[in-house]
C-alpha cells in the first residue's frame, strides 16, 4: 500500500470546523476496513451508497493495477478520498480520470483536497500518462473555482443521459 505523510500546515478554517494546522495527514490507498468512512463521505457528495455496496465495489480497486481509491487519513480518521483510474478508448490517447472526489465538509479549505490532488497527479505521472480528467456537476461552482486553481482547464460541457433498463429474470 503506498502512503505518503504530508504536513497539514494550512491554516484557513471554517468556523466550528476541525483544524489541521500542524497535524499530519496521511495519503494512502483505501482498505476495505476504510468502507464504513467511504460510504459516509460518498453521502455529502450526494451519492449515498450502503456500507455492504462500498466494501463490495472497493474490492474491483484494491490491487488493482490501473485504479485506485486514495484516502486522506487525520488522526486514524479517513477525511476525504478520490477515486482514479487509467482510461483507454480505442479512439483516444490513454489518460487517467477522477471519477470521485470528496472532502469532509468539517475539513474544507485546509489543505486535504489540494493533497489528495497531488496524490492522483503522482499516481497519474507514474503511468506515464500526461491527462488526468474529471468531470464535475455544473452546480458545484466552489469545485470548480478549485480545480481551476490547480491548473485544471474547462474543455467542455456536457449532458449526461440515463436510462434505466428493466432486468430480466433470465439475466439474473
Amino acid at each position: 500500500m503506498e502512503t505518503h505523510h504530508v504536513p497539514g500546515a494550512r491554516q484557513e478554517n471554517r468556523a466550528g470546523s476541525p483544524s489541521l494546522s500542524g497535524r499530519a495527514l496521511m495519503i494512502r490507498s483505501a482498505t476495505l476496513e476504510d468502507s464504513p468512512a467511504l460510504a459516509s463521505l460518498a453521502g455529502q457528495l450526494g451519492y449515498p451508497a450502503s456500507l455492504e455496496k462500498v466494501r463490495e465495489r472497493l474490492l474491483r480497486y484494491i490491487g488493482a493495477p490501473e485504479a485506485r481509491v486514495i484516502v486522506a487519513e487525520h488522526e486514524g480518521q479517513v477525511i476525504g478520498w478520490t477515486s482514479i483510474e487509467v482510461v483507454d478508448h480505442f479512439y483516444l490517447d490513454k489518460f487517467a480520470e477522477i471519477s470521485g472526489f470528496v472532502v469532509d465538509e468539517r475539513f474544507r479549505g485546509q489543505g486535504v483536497g489540494h493533497a489528495l490532488m497531488q496524490e492522483a497527479e503522482r499516481w497519474t505521472a507514474a503511468y506515464g500518462l500526461s491527462t488526468l480528467r474529471l468531470k464535475t456537476n455544473v452546480v458545484r461552482e466552489d469545485a470548480h473555482r478549485f480545480y481551476e486553481g490547480l491548473g485544471f482547464e474547462r474543455t467542455k460541457t456536457q449532458y449526461t443521459y440515463v436510462k434505466k433498463l428493466a432486468r430480466l429474470a433470465a439475466d439474473l
